[in-house]
């Protein structure tokens, strides 16, 4: 499995912030480091497909998200 995946996967199944040792440890990856240069990657990848998706950072916590410009439809739900 690729890595990168993972970590858009447990971000995506939590629905929650998640520190980078969380992420570590769900993913089963040992290096933070990498775990947050595998978030920038998410991040770009969301950017270069003018996704609906985005990565929200809050105290050093991470979470997969609906861009704003897109809450109200999901609100609906």
């Amino acid at each position: 499995m690729e890595d990168k995946k993972k970590v858009e996967a447990v971000l995506f199944t939590t629905g929650r912030f998640m520190d980078l040792d969380e992420i570590s440890k769900a993913c089963g990856i040992g290096s933070i480091g990498y775990i947050k240069e595998l978030i920038e990657k998410l991040k770009k990848d969301f950017f270069e497909k003018d996704s609906a998706l985005t990565i929200q950072e809050l105290d050093d916590k991470y979470k997969l998200n609906i861009k704003k410009e897109y809450g109200q439809i999901t609100n609906k739900l």
